[in-house]
């Protein structure tokens, strides 16, 4: 009928490889179920994949089981009265209690209070546990099977989860796919079906591996094939958090009313002081961002249409003309605090934007926060400006021809290169292709970032200031992101918020605005801070309060984005392997230098996946024991003293010329070639690698980012580099 009841996209195999599938397919039908239950109203309810990881016992990244999952959330809701949690209360990490892998290891996966709903307050803090959060329940389960069975049960009831052969589907780019198959050895999601004039029937079936894998991470395939139609799974939603339910959570931002031992304790009133999360205009400038910038004057924002009889008194992008344009909801204080708000306002109003573009037709488009912490200098986690990270798209759009990727390419993980909190210690988050768009095929193999991705670009962007601005530009626009004073709200309930304020620290979208007969006029405004928190995690300011008119907002205007529509989706391989980017030379370099003997042969990728010179060479040259023996030998005479008489940059220069020599010998049989050879790469890749590498904030290195300005030693009989 128009109307997409299809929550958003996912990828079980980021930050890192997970066999979760069978947790997906089940969690998204049932998602599905609950946004049709809704009318398609209000944003997406997306459940916790994590939760079940964490608590379920019944399944693993190593695998699990059709209908486990629905058997679990029946009981669950049976015994506590609560169900399965959402995201925005326990996010992804793609591990569980036996997973070593990427984050993993660092990562506590237990079935605690904290590891089923949790709250992060701020730097320093433990998170905690909440005892009430937003969470899904279901009153029926059942299995069936074959073309009849399957049919019914999605056109009366909605989506199923399926079990499905996943061989034939890891180099499915498009169209209908056919193979008949005994064995199931995947769960998928089944959302409808339709006619192909040369294949027949087929159903339309959603995948977990991403927006890059298939049709926007969907695969038709022929009824009869793939072994699909022998095992599927259903539920029926029972109860849900949402706020036509008048069941809402109001937790304060830091859990103190409502975390596990809360029964206990008095819960006293949140800190006065907080650490702001925006720059001020001499850190903008100095980063070198214009201060409240606009990509063109004059701006187009002075064009826009102001409607004679003036605008409504009550208007919303999350409820207009009966569709919600408005996006998923988000929380930047999981899974350990970050204080990213200045990314999540501007990238969830131009989601919203995007939607609206897309007249809220397919499935909603989630831009990636991590790539613009790992890649942009607008902001880390200790803060940024909203402004300057449209300033920073606007740059990239313009260069390079692609944006801000997906968050099924690039997860939030809430950190970044700065942050020490949770697992993001000795994680890394430089920007590297992997931390721009990835991949990861299976266990143990290194993910692969990707040439090619979903994106977004953005044409214009610009400020604004003041009541009518933000009124037209919102009206004829979409959602805005603007600064607030945070410390009024920390614990807020609900309600119109008063209180004055004369500066702000914290960055929100507003979506749009209304009127209460006692307060007047109101702004409707989207917080990144979880569903547990407000009103499902919005709030409504009164005009002139919380400083939100008196500092400038700023709106960003789409371009371009890779959607179904558009005809420019990517069609990559489950693993990656027909859209990876190939291994630069400083790529290289940085990856041997941090991982120098048992590591380095894992620092090349073949030349199937897109690796070609150098790389090449090496990889059919036998690679492995002559790339080790380079390391070894450079790095001996590199602890040498006589080498660089205690002087770091001429130890340095050595040890870049020493090594690119080596690796000249892989590129060039002739002797007299690789002098030159090794003297370009010193300057195109050994140098940068090991900038790159000592740049980063091991050990005791304090100081500039130059490299020439780090003190260093050499331990004398390891050989290891010190702080």
């Amino acid at each position: 009928d128009g109307v997409n009841y299809c929550t958003i996209s996912l990828n079980q195999h980021i930050p890192q490889y997970c066999g979760s599938c069978w947790a997906h397919g089940a969690t998204s039908a049932l998602a599905d179920r609950i946004k049709i239950a809704r009318g398609a109203k209000g944003a997406d309810v997306q459940l916790s994949v994590q939760h079940m990881l964490n608590c379920g016992n019944v399944g693993s990244c190593h695998g699990g089981t059709v209908d486990g999952p629905y058997q679990w959330i029946y009981k669950l809701g049976k015994r506590t009265g609560s169900g399965i949690s959402y995201f925005t209360s326990q996010p992804y990490l793609a591990c569980s209690s036996e997973s070593r892998d990427g984050i993993c290891k660092n990562a506590d996966t237990s079935c605690k209070a904290e590891n089923i709903a949790r709250t992060c307050s701020t730097f320093g803090e433990p998170c905690v546990g909440l005892s009430e959060y937003p969470n899904a329940t279901i009153s029926d389960y059942g299995s069936i099977m074959g073309k009849n069975a399957m049919m019914k049960e999605i056109y009366n009831r909605g989506p199923i989860s399926c079990g499905i052969d996943a061989n034939p589907l890891l180099k499915y780019t498009t169209g209908v796919i056919r193979g008949w198959s005994l064995m199931q050895d995947h769960v998928v999601s089944v959302v409808g079906w339709g006619t192909d004039p040369e294949e027949g029937l087929y159903w339309i079936v959603r995948n977990s591996w991403g927006e890059y894998w298939g049709e926007n991470g969907y695969v038709r395939v022929k009824s009869g094939a793939l072994a699909l139609e022998r095992s599927c799974t259903w539920a029926v939603p029972d109860t849900y958090t949402a706020p036509e339910k008048n069941n809402e959570i109001h937790c304060y931002e830091g859990g103190e009313n409502c975390k596990v031992s809360a029964k206990d304790e008095s819960t006293a009133a949140a800190p006065a002081t907080r650490k702001p999360e925006l720059w001020k205009r001499d850190e903008v400038e100095r980063r070198g961002f214009q201060w409240r910038g606009n990509s063109s004057t004059p701006s187009s924002h002075e064009l826009l249409f102001t409607p004679s009889n003036g605008f409504p008194e009550t208007f919303s992008w999350c409820d207009k003309d009966g569709k919600s344009y408005c996006t998923v909801s988000v929380n930047q204080h999981i899974p350990q605090y970050c204080g990213s708000c200045w990314a999540q306002g501007s990238m969830s109003a131009l989601a919203d934007r995007i939607k609206i573009a897309r007249k809220a037709e397919g499935i909603d488009i989630q831009l990636s926060v991590q790539h613009l912490m790992n890649c942009g200098t607008a902001g880390t986690c200790q803060g940024g400006e909203p402004n300057a990270a449209y300033q920073w798209l606007k740059e990239i759009s313009d260069k390079t021809g692609s944006g801000i990727s997906y968050t099924t390419g690039q997860p939030y993980l809430a950190c970044s290169k700065d942050s020490d909190a949770g697992f993001c210690k000795g994680v890394d988050f430089s920007c590297t292709a992997e931390n721009v768009q990835r991949t990861c095929a299976t266990f143990g193999k290194k993910c692969v970032g990707m040439a090619k991705y979903p994106n977004a670009t953005v044409a214009k962007y610009g400020s604004i200031q003041g009541k009518d601005a933000m009124m037209k530009e919102i009206f004829n626009r979409g959602p805005i992101a603007c600064n607030v004073d945070a410390v009024p709200i920390l614990n807020y309930t609900g309600g119109i918020v008063t209180a004055k304020s004369k500066d702000t620290d914290h960055s929100i979208s507003v979506v749009g605005w209304g009127t209460d007969d006692k307060l007047g006029f109101y702004w409707q405004v989207r917080n990144s801070w979880g569903e547990y928190w407000g009103e499902q995690g919005y709030f409504r300011v009164q005009s002139g309060a919380l400083a939100l008119e008196q500092d400038s907002c700023i709106w960003a205007t789409p371009k371009d984005f890779t959607a179904p529509e558009r005809v420019n989706l990517l069609h990559c391989y489950e693993d990656g392997s027909n859209c990876a980017a190939a291994v630069s030379a400083t790529e290289l370099v940085v990856c041997v230098i941090e991982r120098p003997f048992a590591g380095s042969p894992a620092c090349l990728r073949s030349p199937a996946s897109g690796s070609s010179g150098m790389i090449g060479s090496m990889f059919q040259a036998g690679w492995g024991v002559c790339l080790e023996r380079s390391v070894a030998r450079t790095w001996e005479s590199f602890k040498k003293p006589e080498n660089h008489a205690n002087n770091w940059e001429e130890a340095v220069s050595f040890w870049a010329v020493s090594f690119a020599h080596e690796l000249a010998h892989f590129e060039s049989p002739l002797h007299d070639r690789q002098h030159g050879r090794a003297m370009e790469m010193s300057q195109r890749a050994v140098l940068p690698g090991l900038a790159r590498v000592l740049s980063k904030p091991w050990g005791s290195a304090v100081g500039s980012q130059n490299v020439v300005h780090r003190k260093w030693t050499l331990q004398g009989s390891g050989g290891n580099l010190l702080g």
